[in-house]
Protein backbone atom coordinates (compact mmCIF):
# COMPACT_ATOMS: atom_id res chain seq x y z
CA UNK A 1 0.00 0.00 0.00
CA UNK A 2 1.06 3.34 -0.89
CA UNK A 3 2.04 6.19 1.99
CA UNK A 4 2.60 9.82 1.90
CA UNK A 5 4.95 10.35 4.34
CA UNK A 6 6.76 14.01 4.41
CA UNK A 7 5.56 14.74 0.96
CA UNK A 8 7.22 11.24 -0.27
CA UNK A 9 5.12 8.62 -1.42
CA UNK A 10 6.61 5.36 -0.16
CA UNK A 11 5.21 1.71 0.37
CA UNK A 12 3.98 0.33 3.69
CA UNK A 13 4.75 -3.21 4.31
CA UNK A 14 6.13 -5.38 6.61
CA UNK A 15 9.94 -6.75 6.36
CA UNK A 16 11.24 -10.48 6.63
CA UNK A 17 10.90 -10.07 10.69
CA UNK A 18 6.96 -8.76 10.77
CA UNK A 19 8.09 -5.24 11.16
CA UNK A 20 6.17 -2.25 10.00
CA UNK A 21 8.65 -0.16 7.62
CA UNK A 22 8.22 2.40 4.69
CA UNK A 23 9.76 1.07 1.41
CA UNK A 24 11.66 3.52 -0.88
CA UNK A 25 9.67 3.91 -4.24
CA UNK A 26 12.39 6.54 -5.45
CA UNK A 27 15.95 6.39 -5.52
CA UNK A 28 16.53 10.01 -4.05
CA UNK A 29 14.55 9.11 -1.26
CA UNK A 30 17.62 7.53 0.70
CA UNK A 31 19.20 10.56 1.83
CA UNK A 32 15.32 10.98 3.64
CA UNK A 33 15.38 11.48 7.92
CA UNK A 34 15.24 7.52 9.54
CA UNK A 35 16.17 5.97 6.04
CA UNK A 36 18.37 2.57 6.81
CA UNK A 37 19.94 0.46 4.20
CA UNK A 38 18.89 -3.01 5.05
CA UNK A 39 19.62 -5.02 2.26
CA UNK A 40 22.34 -6.35 -0.58
CA UNK A 41 20.69 -4.81 -3.01
CA UNK A 42 21.20 -0.54 -3.89
CA UNK A 43 17.30 -0.12 -3.25
CA UNK A 44 16.31 -1.84 -0.47
CA UNK A 45 16.11 1.49 1.55
CA UNK A 46 13.12 1.71 4.53
CA UNK A 47 12.17 3.72 7.25
CA UNK A 48 11.40 1.51 10.57
CA UNK A 49 7.78 3.00 12.02
CA UNK A 50 8.71 1.53 15.30
CA UNK A 51 12.15 4.28 15.30
CA UNK A 52 9.45 7.25 14.45
CA UNK A 53 7.53 9.93 16.98
CA UNK A 54 4.49 8.27 18.05
CA UNK A 55 2.63 10.96 16.50
CA UNK A 56 4.13 10.47 13.13
CA UNK A 57 3.03 6.80 13.34
CA UNK A 58 -0.65 7.48 14.31
CA UNK A 59 -0.29 9.66 11.16
CA UNK A 60 0.63 6.85 8.92
CA UNK A 61 -1.33 4.02 10.78
CA UNK A 62 -4.07 6.63 9.93
CA UNK A 63 -3.50 5.95 6.24
CA UNK A 64 -3.97 2.12 6.17
CA UNK A 65 -7.91 2.43 7.24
Amino acid sequence: MDIIYKGEKLKYLEDFWGEQVLWITDPKQISMEHMKFVGGYPNEYCIYLSELPAEEQAEILKQLR
